[in-house]
């Protein structure tokens, strides 16, 4: 199998949970907790616990956490050897707000560092890309990097998937989207990315704009609602599993390697959703950002509770 080769955001994540109903403009007691993180990241880490090969691509700081996600994320099985480590400069940090339920409240990322990626970086690691399978990208990295991983990854003949992150991040892109094979939008981004309305009424005609604008598959997550994959033969709705959510933290990660890993593992974008699908349930049912449960036997005993 040929490598999956991530280039995206790593960073340290900080994570509280309020142990009662929050209460704004107050102290809420509950727990913190600090983890490696980063949507490339994290989707890395994914992939290598599900036994597919990645490298991974990106920048962080040579300080105690740089050093910290680095070590962590080797230890996982991820290449890190081409990541970009940079004297005097601090890792991205990501700090989430969950309440008592797990679902997100609140989060604030300091990203600034991964803007000092630029084609000369992506430039200088032709032979790992040259080499992969698959390319997966999220928008925490500069858009005219985006850019040159599309038009590296067309002319290549590699398929690349987007993660569009946020709805800030996902508008950057909306006018350089031709040529991208996958994009994982939620609702939310989706209607940045088309400029229409897209709750459950216009969410098909919204991703259609995205077809008709160059994309070949949107995949649409809808959270505990599932997914839906549109394209030009039309579109097909997935349901979740029924889980009891401890954390949805890395639920949308997860969902992106378990996609990627089913492309890889079974080249059919309908078995690769409910692979996806495998994938966040088991990372939401843990409090741990990429769940320590994820593993491709794990996977494939969720795909078996859905027949």
């Amino acid at each position: 199998m040929k490598p999956v080769v991530v280039v995206g955001g790593i960073n340290m994540d900080i994570k509280g949970r309020s142990k009662e109903p929050l209460v704004h403009r107050s102290s809420n007691p509950g727990k913190l907790e600090m983890a490696p993180g980063g949507v490339g990241r994290n989707i890395a880490h994914n992939l290598a616990r599900l036994r597919v090969p990645v490298t991974l691509l990106g920048v962080v700081g040579e300080d105690y956490q740089g050093r910290q996600v680095l070590e962590r994320t080797v230890e996982a099985g991820v290449n890190i050897e081409h990541v970009l480590q940079l004297k005097g400069r601090n890792t991205g940090t990501y700090l989430a707000l969950l309440n008592c339920d797990g679902e997100m409240e609140l989060a604030l990322s300091d990203m600034q560092i991964t803007e000092s990626m630029d084609q000369h970086y992506l430039n200088g690691q032709s032979d790992v890309l040259q080499s992969a399978g698959f390319i997966v990208c999220d928008t925490n990295i500069p858009k005219e990097c985006i850019r040159f991983l599309i038009r590296y990854a067309n002319a290549a003949g590699i398929p690349i998937c987007v993660e569009p992150v946020s709805v800030s991040k996902a508008v950057r892109i909306a006018d350089i989207l031709n040529g991208i094979d996958y994009i994982t939008p939620n609702k939310d981004e989706l209607g940045a990315l088309s400029g229409l309305p897209s709750e459950d009424a216009g969410l098909e005609a919204a991703a259609q704009a995205l077809i008709k604008g160059g994309i070949r598959n949107v995949l649409v997550t809808l959270g505990e609602k599932g997914m839906c994959l549109v394209n030009s033969e039309g579109s097909s709705f997935f349901q979740s599993l029924r889980v009891r959510v401890a954390d949805v933290t890395g639920a949308g990660d997860a969902l992106t390697a378990g996609f990627i890993y089913g492309m890889m593992k079974y080249g059919d974008p309908l078995m690769a959703c409910k692979c996806g699908l495998a994938a966040a349930a088991i990372t939401v049912e843990s409090n741990e950002t990429v769940s320590g449960s994820m593993s491709e036997t794990a996977l494939l005993e969720r795909l078996e509770w859905r027949k």
